[in-house]
């Protein structure tokens, strides 16, 4: 046999070796994929198998679980919605534009809040000048405040300063706001009685005779009472200052019915001066010419004396003869101080009321002559 047929049979056995070899392989490889999907299909039954009596525990446990422990759920899943609704109304109402009116509101309060703040700042300023012209030491003025508050020197010096202020108010008339109609009244309409109490405080702390004033029917609970809480020092601060307050009413707080005369401009009786041992009684409505009657009815229903202002003996009053409480308050202190009912309701009442006084004879008689 020459070396070339030697050559051709190596070759031919060569690649059938090889073929037997890639058929080999490719029959392991088959094997091997049935082996592991046998293998993943095992493991499914078994995955299966297991979740079966996990599922059957859920279900068990749901349906022994107590209607108590469902009625929890259902409350926490109810808040739920219920803080995702506000949450979702808060957003609406943020996102929802003004108004043109509410835009001039806003506008409107920030400019007037913007002029208050630079007018507080500029009379700061002045003041300092003032004080660093008159060469006083305002750092120094600092120190001993600071020091006579830490020591409590500066609260008995204005204690003792008010005291004997608010003297001369043991031997005058007294002045007392009925407060009966806060459950007839709109919340604006409290809100604005809760303001000419403070102004009556402030007009009586300010006046050189002041007088005891106090406020009957005031609900504890009330409206009004929660508007003056808000203020600073109300109510142990104020009493100090000849102020009293109950939730009594009229005749309670004030027995002594023959010293009580109720003011209101329904009377038929014109008040022709103030007695010193007299309680006045100041109705505390803001009812916008609403509630007709109010103040005489209550006295009526008491027993009291009324009594109400001599305006058109005085004045021309071109607007409502109804004032507040502040005014008449105001006017009787004027009054205390004037002995002039004119003077005194010309210097209280604002130039929005259209006040014009009246001439006297002698005035149209001086006038008659020069004409």
């Amino acid at each position: 046999m020459t070396s070339e047929s030697k050559d051709l049979q190596k070759d031919d056995k060569t690649e059938v070796t090889a073929a037997t070899n890639i058929e080999e392989a490719k029959q392991e490889q088959q094997q091997q994929q049935q082996q592991n999907s046998v293998e993943v299909n095992r493991q499914d039954d078994d995955v299966e198998v297991e979740t079966e009596p996990m599922k059957d525990k859920r279900n068990s446990k749901q349906t022994s679980s107590s209607p108590s422990d469902q009625q929890q759920n259902d409350n926490n899943n109810s808040e739920k919605q219920n803080k995702s609704t506000t949450s979702a109304t808060a957003v609406q109402e943020e996102e929802k534009p003004m108004s043109k009116n509410q835009l001039k509101k806003r506008r409107r309060y920030e400019k007037a809040m913007e002029i208050k703040k630079r007018k507080k700042m500029q009379e700061k300023a002045t003041k300092r000048e003032k004080a660093i012209a008159e060469g006083r030491d305002l750092d120094e003025e600092r120190r001993l405040q600071d020091e006579r508050t830490k020591s409590g020197e500066g609260h008995a010096r204005r204690e003792e300063y008010w005291k004997n202020k608010m003297k001369p108010a043991d031997t005058t008339f007294r002045v007392c706001l009925d407060c009966a109609w806060e459950d007839e009244m709109i919340p604006k309409e409290i809100n604005s009685l809760a303001l000419q109490i403070r102004y009556c405080y402030a007009g009586n702390k300010r006046s050189q005779n002041p007088v005891h004033l106090s406020v009957s029917s005031l609900q504890s609970n009330g409206k009004t009472m929660e508007h003056l809480a808000k203020i600073a020092g109300f109510p142990d601060q104020w009493y100090a200052r000849n102020f009293s307050c109950s939730d009594q009413s009229l005749v309670q707080m004030h027995p002594h019915k023959e010293q009580i005369v109720y003011l209101t401009s329904d009377s038929e009786n014109v008040l022709e001066t103030l007695d010193d041992s007299k309680v006045y009684v100041i109705g505390g409505i803001v009812d916008r010419n609403r509630l007709v009657r109010a103040a005489a009815d209550r006295a009526e229903s008491f027993g009291v004396t009324t009594a109400k202002l001599p305006i058109t003996q005085y004045l021309h009053l071109f607007t409502t003869k109804v004032l507040t409480c502040n005014h008449v308050f105001e006017i009787l202190l004027k009054y205390k101080e004037t002995n002039d009912w004119k003077k005194a309701m010309l210097a209280v009442l604002p130039h929005r009321k259209d006040v014009r006084p009246i001439e006297d004879d002698s005035d149209n008689t001086n006038k008659n002559k020069t004409d």
